[in-house]
C-alpha cells in the first residue's frame, strides 16, 4: 500500500506514450505602454530613448525658439569711441579747472574780506551850552587817533562842529524828548576784520570801540586821566 502511494506521487514521464503533457503556466508579458498626454510628450522623434540628459519623459516640453539670423553689428560704438573718450577727458579737465578757479576765487574773496575797509563814525557827547566837555579840553577840532592790532596803520581825524539831536528823555515818565549835543568824527579805512579799535580823543584816556560800533556810529565816552 505504501509502495503504491509512493509510486503514485512520482512525476509521470511525459515521454511515455499515452501520458498527457502538463499545462504550461503563463509567464508575464510586456507591459503595454501608458498613453502620454500630448502636452507631456518629450521632445525628439517618437520612441527616442532617454539618455539621461534633457527633460525626462513626462515633463512639459520646453518650447524654445529656433535659431534666427545674427543681430546686426553695432558699428556706431566703434566709430564714436574715440570721440566719446576725448569728450570724457575734456570734461574732466574742465571740471578740474572749474574747481581750481573756485578755490582761487574763494581765497581772493576771503583775503578781500580780511583787508576790506570802511568809513567808521563816532561822536562825543558835549554840553549844549558850551559845545565842549572835560572842562573845555574836548571841543570841535580836537584830534582823534585810532589804531588796531590787525594793522600798523594809525588813523587820524578830528572832531567836527557840534550837532544837536532830540532823543527820548529817560527821566521823563511822560515820554518827553530832550535835546542832546555831540561832536561827530569820521575814521577812514577802518578794517572790517579787526575786532575793534583803540580810540583816543585829545589827551583823554584811550577807549576800546568795537568795529561794529564804528559801523553803526559809536558814542565814545570821555575819561579824564587814566592810560593814554
Amino acid at each position: 500500500m505504501e509502495h503504491d502511494q509512493q509510486g503514485s506521487s512520482t512525476t509521470p514521464d511525459i515521454s511515455s506514450p499515452g501520458v498527457p503533457a502538463p499545462i504550461a503556466q503563463s509567464l508575464p508579458g510586456p507591459v503595454p505602454p501608458v498613453p502620454v498626454p500630448p502636452d507631456q510628450v518629450p521632445p525628439g522623434p517618437p520612441g527616442a530613448p532617454f539618455h539621461g540628459y534633457g527633460p525626462p519623459p513626462g515633463t512639459p516640453p520646453q518650447r524654445w525658439l529656433g535659431p534666427g539670423p545674427y543681430l546686426p553689428r553695432r558699428t556706431w560704438q566703434q566709430k564714436t569711441r574715440t570721440l566719446i573718450t576725448a569728450m570724457t577727458g575734456l570734461s574732466g579737465v574742465v571740471w578740474i579747472a572749474c574747481a581750481i578757479i573756485l578755490m582761487l576765487l574763494g581765497a581772493v574773496v576771503a583775503q578781500y574780506q580780511k583787508t576790506a575797509t570802511f568809513t567808521g563814525n563816532g561822536g562825543v557827547m558835549v554840553s549844549c551850552e558850551s559845545s565842549s566837555t572835560a572842562g573845555g579840553a574836548v571841543e570841535a577840532g580836537t584830534p582823534v587817533i585810532a589804531w588796531s592790532d590787525r594793522s600798523d596803520r594809525v588813523l587820524h581825524t578830528a572832531l567836527r562842529p557840534v550837532k544837536r539831536a532830540e532823543v527820548i528823555d529817560p527821566n521823563d515818565r511822560a515820554g518827553g524828548k530832550a535835546e542832546r549835543c555831540y561832536l561827530p568824527f569820521t575814521l577812514e579805512q577802518v578794517r572790517g576784520d579787526a575786532s575793534g579799535y583803540n580810540v583816543r580823543i585829545g589827551d583823554t584816556a584811550t577807549q576800546f570801540v568795537t568795529t561794529k560800533s564804528l559801523k553803526d556810529g559809536a558814542i565814545v565816552p570821555i575819561v579824564i586821566g587814566g592810560d593814554r
